[in-house]
C-alpha cells in the first residue's frame, strides 16, 4: 500500500486535482485516472469482446473504423469512470451504516 501510495503522490504532482465546474467528484476523478493507469483493467470477456469489435471494424474503411474505435473507446472508458466512482462512493456509503449499526 505504501508504493501505490507514492506512485498516486508523484502522479497527483505531475497532474494537480482540478477543481473546476466540469468536474463533480475531482479528487474522486483523479483518483480514479491514477488507478487506472496502473492497473490491467481486463479480463478474458473484454479481451474476447474488444477481438470482436475489431473483427467488425476491419470491414470498415479506415478513416470510418477509426471514427467507431474512438468513439467506442471514449464511452466505455466514461462507463468504466462511473462505476470505478460509483464502486468508491457505496463503499463509503456501506462503511457508514456499518459503524452506524455499532452506534447504536
Amino acid at each position: 500500500m505504501k508504493a501505490y501510495l507514492e506512485k498516486l503522490k508523484a502522479y497527483v504532482e505531475i497532474h494537480p486535482i482540478q477543481f473546476d465546474d466540469d468536474c463533480d467528484f475531482p479528487a474522486l476523478d483523479s483518483l480514479y485516472w491514477h488507478y487506472s493507469e496502473c492497473h490491467n483493467m481486463s479480463n478474458e470477456k473484454t479481451k474476447q469482446a474488444s477481438a470482436n469489435l475489431n473483427a467488425c471494424l476491419e470491414e470498415l474503411s479506415l478513416k470510418d473504423n477509426d471514427r467507431v474505435f474512438f468513439l467506442v473507446g471514449a464511452l466505455c472508458a466514461e462507463h468504466e469512470r462511473i462505476a470505478f466512482l460509483a464502486g468508491l462512493q457505496l463503499g463509503a456509503q456501506l462503511i457508514l451504516e456499518l459503524l452506524q449499526q455499532t452506534d447504536a
